[in-house]
């Protein structure tokens, strides 16, 4: 069912660096997905894949990996909402692709697709480079079971859930159907504790996903063209 929409989707994410030089230890990892919304280098993650990082941290870009490594480029911060989880950024670079964005509200039961790049394993080379052969994009379907607008540790998020949740390092990344049109952004997990009588709880995973409205309503308020 995806593999057309992959096929144009895997083009334009790329995995979130973060580099912390702290004394003599380095440390590189990825804290997440970012997403290409024109060719001149904009792309949208979440704000916390920016934020939750260790101290001292530069943000990094390396292309479109696994397929298109670069050298690393310096990820500069254009309009961030931490209230909302949203970081606009650029990367000083061109000829990047852009995802289709639709800004209608999707249905419940509408099958989407989850990416990103979750677990990914880093070594820095003996020369200071940073080795990404560990590092691989990840797809998982799924579908829409409701819509929410929940505010938690400090966020507000207005989306929708999925039935599946997403694994650390897909924050950020676009949530796509089977024609690689994006509707939202994978943001976060919401855990609802389910009471039964007698019986321990059972606990709910779902993935939240933040609409493209509020994308939308970012860009228009700072002007962006």
């Amino acid at each position: 069912m995806y593999q057309h929409s992959i096929a144009q989707i895997k083009n334009s994410i790329f995995p979130v660096f973060f580099q912390s030089i702290q004394g003599p230890t380095t440390q590189i990892g990825v804290s997440g997905t970012g997403f290409f919304i024109d060719d001149q280098g904009h792309f949208i993650t979440a704000h916390h894949v920016t934020t939750d990082v260790p101290p001292n941290s530069t943000l990094l870009y390396l292309g479109n990996v696994p397929d298109n490594v670069i050298s690393p480029v310096k990820i500069v911060e254009v309009f961030s909402d931490p209230v909302r989880d949203i970081f606009l950024g650029k990367v000083e670079t061109g000829g990047l692709p852009p995802v289709k964005l639709s800004f209608d509200k999707p249905k419940v039961g509408k099958n989407v697709c989850l990416c990103g790049y979750p677990l990914a394993q880093l070594i820095q080379n003996s020369d200071g480079s940073i080795n990404v052969g560990n590092v691989r994009q990840y797809w998982q379907p799924t579908f829409i079971i409701d819509g929410i607008t929940a505010s938690t540790n400090g966020k507000n998020y207005i989306g929708f859930m999925t039935q599946d949740t997403s694994l650390n390092g897909m924050s950020g990344g676009p949530v796509f159907d089977a024609d690689g049109i994006v509707y939202g952004v994978d943001i976060a997990m919401l855990t609802r504790e389910i009471p039964q009588k007698d019986r321990v709880p059972i606990s709910v995973h779902n993935g939240v996903v933040i609409e493209n409205i509020t994308i939308q309503d970012i860009l228009e308020k700072i002007n962006f063209k």
